[in-house]
């Protein structure tokens, strides 16, 4: 469960737009890096306790480096700002392994992929994936301007450059009628990262053309604080033991304390690096990313989600 942290070197860095570069991560022995499945991110350890998730911006298929995009935030509490202004090509630092909480329906018969700035990220993942396996998709990039469309000069030299659409605030032409695009792939599904304002707009304007579940959002944001706790317990599978989590600590706190090796990353719902099994009981997920489809299965964020029973049993 503790994922043991990789050392990188930073092997470039170059602006990709107005405030945002890209940062091309190495091995720090020279080896290959961790293999990625499209939509996959890492936690990268920048010191003094700080912790940023990045989506991976390079084709899957590439084992010997990690590229990402970061937008230097006005609201920086740190991360974004470091990043910007001392991490230079030389640097090492230490990532997580990939994890990926995003994940591609591989099978689709067309998907849409819509990025809103730096959310073009990980759609650039699955453009790849998709054009090696041969899969009609579409890339939309929506940017205020050209100067602030994220990774535009690789988006017009990719194999797949014919499939890209660029949106941009101040073009009177730069709009488009998603639902009228969809009305010919009733099978569609569609991938959508950015800024939230920007997520619900999308949302709002395809509710009725897709159902639920045919909408993917990737959301790097902290979700809504319960208003009550209460305490529960929950049994380890392989042991036996009961722990009681009361209503002032978390799940992952409780099983730390217990001895349990378990990534604590963000810790506010959104790496997935503490997700844990749980094979009986019901769970009350207060994130805003874990797919739907990793709940069915039974996933749960120790860090922010609960349980709606008295009682869950995990498999650990």
């Amino acid at each position: 469960m503790n994922d043991a942290l990789i050392p990188v070197r930073v092997a470039d860095k170059y602006p990709i737009a107005t405030d945002t570069v890209a940062l091309e991560l190495v091995a720090a022995d020279g080896g290959e890096l961790p293999p990625f499945t499209a939509g996959a991110h890492i936690d990268v350890q920048i010191g003094y306790g700080i912790s940023r998730q990045y989506s991976l911006a390079n084709d899957p298929a590439e084992t010997h480096r990690y590229l990402l995009g970061v937008l230097k935030a006005p609201n920086s509490r740190g991360g974004s700002a470091m990043l910007h202004d001392l991490v230079m090509p030389g640097f090492q630092l230490n990532i997580s392994p990939p994890r990926n909480l995003f994940p591609l329906r591989e099978d689709a018969p067309f998907s849409l992929l819509i990025g809103g700035g730096i959310g073009i990220t990980p759609m650039l993942t699955f453009a790849y994936r998709l054009q090696q396996l041969g899969k009609p998709f579409e890339l939309h990039l929506h940017a205020r301007s050209r100067e602030r469309a994220p990774f535009l000069e690789l988006l017009t030299s990719a194999p797949f450059a014919n499939k890209v659409y660029l949106h941009l605030d101040d073009d009177p032409e730069g709009g488009v009628d998603y639902r009228a695009l969809l009305a010919g792939n009733a099978a569609t599904e569609v991938y959508l990262c950015g800024p939230n304002g920007f997520m619900e707009a999308i949302g709002s304007a395809l509710q009725g053309a897709i159902v639920p579940e045919q909408l993917h959002r990737e959301v790097f944001d902290a979700a809504e604080p319960a208003a009550v706790n209460q305490p529960f317990d929950v049994q380890l599978a392989s042991s036996g033991d009961v722990l009681t989590v009361p209503a002032d600590q978390t799940l992952v706190e409780a099983l730390q304390l217990h001895g349990v090796p378990i990534s604590r990353n963000c810790p506010r719902g959104f790496c997935g690096g503490c997700a844990v099994t749980v094979l009986e009981g019901e769970v009350d997920h207060r994130d805003n990313v874990l797919p739907q489809e990793l709940r069915d299965a039974g996933r749960m964020l120790s860090c922010v989600s609960r349980a709606k029973s008295g009682r869950l049993l995990l498999e650990l």
